[in-house]
């Protein structure tokens, strides 16, 4: 079989310093996906350096958009579209097609590359190579760690963060949920990052303080208030945290520093800012629960409330534990936590994994210490979904340590177990936006960008994963005939340099080979 092929400048050579609006005015959704911008793309490789973190794109519009060159995206009538009908491919044909990408030497050690390629449906084995070798997943190590959350964590739970009076007079106390993502102003309803806004949380505080229900209102003064005027006792407020909720180290042993100071990772936090969460080169503050309290202190004396160190922002907040009797004063809740895990998925954020995996592995009994929480990941893998995980070594629940070692074959039955059916809650995840679209969403949109992606664009959906010397991909996409494929593809020695761009763009080429094929 003949097939034209392109020149091998892809990545290195392409205009990837541009960020372009993801898509126009009126396209169709796709499930409940935000669409993120990206940070710009540089040459050089690091953890994740695809990552995204914003949540909604801005108005700006480049000269030529998305739409201009893409076609519009399918709506999938059911999670992950309606794809049982079309043929299965054949395991020589498909393997035929992609054999020129995967003989590309930007690939790095042709002993450390490794392909499986599934039926969604079935789960019958496609095309293989080094499918049971253990190799270095990166990011595509969060595909297992979000079916084991799911497990213990319902997807409709949300994450509360309450104030409630404090053991000293004059104290009000913000207690912590596991709601990483809070708003500086008011929530919005609509929105997954920025749910609950912190103003919120100030509003009705103040007004519990002007009703009575204060650390320090007596009767008589909370009578004589009028509705939502400040606190009328003579001392002013002062603000306390309870960070006592599935407590655990902000920053992984196993982390090499320079993740966390340059971005490639924020804090593990139970409490923070949506606003502080990390980028590359534009790292997280190193106490987000401190900023937490700030922008609360700074709130409350907006609504009228005279509060210590309102004025100051380097004042922190004494850590306390809350009285287990206090009396409530304010509470907003996060997004759905199936929402939760589907934005941190697709935007790859290695803190919010991490946060989440350690949350539902003491929901599940287990204590949150490093070790506990990956022993918990990999039994939930055997137990729960039938995984062989012999060899298997997962370091953390990010990808982002050094030490993690799966096998492609190990990622593909989390994809199939996501597709298939028999595990509907991780479906859902993966169906609200967990897997990001080829070309347009999360990860993915600096991504398959060239002519001979084109037939991916809009339809394979992926996780990715990035290390120095390492690009993986792993998740769906429905071929030529209709079939859905899962497929997951890891190169873990590629060269220093451009060659880790030029590696990705194979890559992607492999998945639009797999969507070209009618065979």
């Amino acid at each position: 079989m003949t097939r034209s092929r392109r020149p091998l400048t892809r990545y290195a050579l392409a205009p990837l310093l541009v960020s372009l609006p993801l898509v126009a005015a009126g396209a169709p959704s796709v499930a409940q996906v935000p669409l993120v911008p990206v940070a710009s793309a540089t040459s050089t490789a690091g953890p994740d350096d695809d990552a995204v973190t914003s949540e909604a794109p801005g108005d700006a519009a480049a000269e030529t958009t998305a739409t201009d060159v893409r076609p519009r995206i399918a709506t999938p009538v059911v999670p992950l579209g309606a794809v049982a009908q079309g043929p299965v491919p054949e395991r020589a044909a498909l393997t035929t097609r992609i054999a020129d990408e995967l003989g590309s030497r930007w690939l790095g050690d042709e002993d450390r590359r490794a392909i499986t390629v599934r039926d969604a449906l079935t789960g019958q084995s496609l095309a293989d190579r080094g499918a049971t070798r253990l190799v270095t997943p990166a990011s595509t190590t969060k595909l297992l760690s979000a079916a084991a959350i799911v497990t213990a964590l319902d997807g409709e739970t949300t994450f509360t963060t309450r104030v409630v009076a404090g053991a000293e007079p004059g104290e009000v106390v913000v207690v912590a949920g596991g709601d990483m993502l809070l708003a500086d102003g008011q929530g919005n309803p609509e929105a997954v990052a920025g749910r609950a806004g912190i103003a919120d949380l100030a509003a009705q505080t103040a007004e519990a303080l002007a009703e009575g229900s204060g650390p320090a209102a007596d009767d008589a003064a909370a009578t004589s208030a009028a509705p939502g005027a400040a606190d009328t006792s003579e001392e002013p407020i002062s603000v306390s945290l309870d960070l006592s909720h599935v407590a655990g180290p902000d920053v992984l042993e196993t982390w090499t520093p320079s993740w966390v100071s340059e971005g490639y990772t924020g804090r593990i936090v139970q409490l923070g800012r949506s606003g502080d969460r990390a980028l590359p080169f534009d790292p997280s503050p190193a106490d987000p629960e401190q900023q937490v309290a700030r922008v609360f202190r700074e709130a409350l004396a907006e609504e009228g409330v005279e509060v210590v160190d309102a004025d100051d922002p380097q004042a922190e907040a004494a850590e306390v534990q809350a009285p287990e009797d206090a009396v409530q004063l304010a509470t907003v809740e996060s997004a759905a936590a199936r929402d939760v895990l589907a934005l941190a998925l697709a935007t790859s954020d290695n803190a919010m994994v991490e946060q989440l995996a350690r949350q539902a592995a003491v929901a599940d009994g287990e204590e949150p210490d490093q070790e506990s929480v990956m022993a918990w990941i990999v039994s939930t893998m055997e137990e729960d979904y039938g995984l062989d995980m012999t060899g298997a070594e997962i370091a953390d629940a990010s990808g982002l340590s050094d030490g993690t070692r799966l096998s492609v074959g190990m990622i593909a039955d989390t994809m199939v177990a996501g597709a298939d059916g028999s595990h509907p809650a991780l479906q859902e995840v993966l169906a609200a936006g967990g897997l990001p679209i080829a070309g347009y969403t999360g990860t993915l949109a600096t991504r398959f960008h060239l002519e001979v992606h084109e037939p991916a664009i809009g339809n394979a959906r992926a996780k990715t994963g990035s290390l120095p010397g390492v690009t993986s991909l792993a998740g769906t996409v429905v071929t030529e005939d209709g079939r859905l494929l899962v497929y997951a593809i890891t190169a873990d020695a590629i060269e220093d340099g451009g060659a880790t761009l030029e590696a990705r763009s194979v890559l992607d080429e492999i998945v639009a080979e797999l969507a070209r094929c009618g065979c």
